[in-house]
C-alpha cells in the first residue's frame, strides 16, 4: 500500500447512525489528531440528515452507496448490524476506501479471508475495531510483558444485563453474548499470546443456549501453556476486572478492563520490571486511540495493523465460529 504523503487528518465517513455510531464520531472529533469525521450515511437521508445535524458534519447521505461513492471520504468505519458487515465492507473496499469495522469484523471465517485478500489487492488497510487494543494502558501493558516473568494464567469477562427485546437476543441478527462481547475476553487472550509468542490452543466452549435462540452466557477455557478462564453474558453482571499472574505476581486491569486506564501490580513487592502502576487515562470514550492508530497505518502505507493484526481478528472469529457451531450427536 502506497503512503499517504497528506499529514492532514484522515477524512471519516460512517456506515450507520446507531449508538456506536455516535459514540465514534463524538470520541473521534472531539479527541483524536489524526483524524477527522465528515460524513455520515445511514438507510434513509433524513436519518443521515439528523445526525450530521446533531454532530455538525457537513456531508450526509442517505445510502451505503453514496458514501462509498463519496470523494470526500477516505476511511469509512462499518458500524451496522453484525450480518451486514461483509456486504458493507466489500462496497467500500471496491470504492477504494480503507476500512475499519466494528467487532465482530464478520461473524465467518470464509468471509474474512476473502475480504483481506480484497483488501491486499486494492493497497488498501481492513482492520477490526477492537478498541481495547489501542489504549495507551494496553500498549504500555503490552510493552512491559517481556521483562516479566512468562505468565501462566489469565481471568478475564465481558457481561450485563441487556434488554431482552433488543437485537442481541436475535438469532437471525447474529446476537449472543460469544459474538457481541465475548470476543473481547478472547481478543485479549489472542494478544497476550501473540506478543509472548505462546501458542494458544483451542478452547473448550460451553454455552448457555437454547435451541433455537442465542448464546445468553459463554466459557471459553484455554489449557495453556497461558491458561485462561473468559466468560460473556448478556443476561448477568460479570466482574469488570481482568487478572494476568504468573508465579508469585499478579495484575489486575482495573475496573472496564476492554476500556484499560489502570493496571496495577498485586502480587506483594513489585519485580524491577514493573517499576510503576499503569495510569494512563482517556478522553471521552476512548475510541480515538484506534482511529488515530488507523490513520497513522494509512499514513505509513500498511496494508496491516501491527496492534490489531488480521490474523488475531481471524483466530478470534474462528474460535467463535467454531464454539457456536451445534454440538455433534
Amino acid at each position: 500500500m502506497q503512503q499517504r504523503s497528506s499529514d492532514q487528518p484522515l477524512r471519516w465517513g460512517i456506515a450507520g447512525a446507531g449508538a456506536i455510531a455516535r459514540r465514534f464520531c463524538q470520541d473521534v472529533n472531539g479527541h483524536a489528531s489524526g483524524s477527522r469525521v465528515v460524513a455520515i450515511a445511514a438507510r434513509d437521508q433524513a436519518r443521515a440528515q439528523a445526525f450530521a445535524d446533531e454532530q455538525g458534519l457537513p456531508h450526509a447521505h442517505g445510502s451505503y452507496q453514496a458514501l462509498a461513492a463519496s470523494p470526500q471520504v477516505e476511511a469509512v468505519y462499518v458500524a451496522v448490524i453484525h450480518p451486514e458487515h461483509a456486504a458493507l465492507i466489500e462496497l467500500m473496499l471496491l470504492a477504494g476506501k480503507h476500512v475499519l469495522v466494528e467487532k465482530p469484523a464478520v461473524t465467518r471465517v470464509a468471509d474474512w479471508d476473502r475480504l483481506v485478500r480484497l483488501a491486499a489487492e486494492r493497497g488498501l488497510l481492513l482492520m477490526e475495531a477492537m478498541k481495547v487494543m489501542c489504549f495507551p494502558a494496553m500498549r504500555e501493558l503490552l510493552g512491559r510483558l517481556a521483562a516479566l516473568p512468562t505468565p501462566d494464567r489469565l481471568r478475564a469477562a465481558f457481561g450485563s444485563v441487556q434488554a431482552r427485546n433488543g437485537k442481541l437476543f436475535d438469532p437471525a441478527l447474529a446476537g449472543g453474548a460469544a459474538w457481541d462481547v465475548g470476543v473481547y475476553p478472547l481478543w485479549l487472550y489472542a494478544a497476550l499470546c501473540h506478543q509472548l509468542g505462546l501458542a494458544a490452543g483451542e478452547p473448550e466452549v460451553t454455552l448457555s443456549r437454547q435451541a433455537g435462540e442465542v448464546d445468553e452466557a459463554a466459557r471459553f477455557d484455554f489449557a495453556g501453556p497461558l491458561k485462561a478462564e473468559l466468560a460473556a453474558s448478556i443476561v448477568a453482571d460479570l466482574d469488570k476486572s481482568a487478572w494476568l499472574s504468573g508465579p508469585g505476581w499478579a495484575l489486575e486491569l482495573v475496573g472496564k478492563w476492554w476500556n484499560p486506564q489502570q493496571i496495577v501490580w498485586r502480587g506483594g513487592d513489585p519485580l524491577p520490571a514493573w517499576p510503576h502502576d499503569i495510569a494512563l487515562p482517556v478522553g471521552g470514550g476512548g475510541m480515538q486511540h484506534e482511529a488515530d492508530h488507523f490513520a497513522a497505518c494509512v499514513r505509513e502505507g500498511l496494508s496491516d495493523s501491527p496492534w490489531v493484526p488480521q490474523a488475531l481478528s481471524r483466530q478470534v472469529l474462528g474460535w467463535v465460529e467454531l464454539g457456536l457451531q451445534p454440538a455433534k450427536r
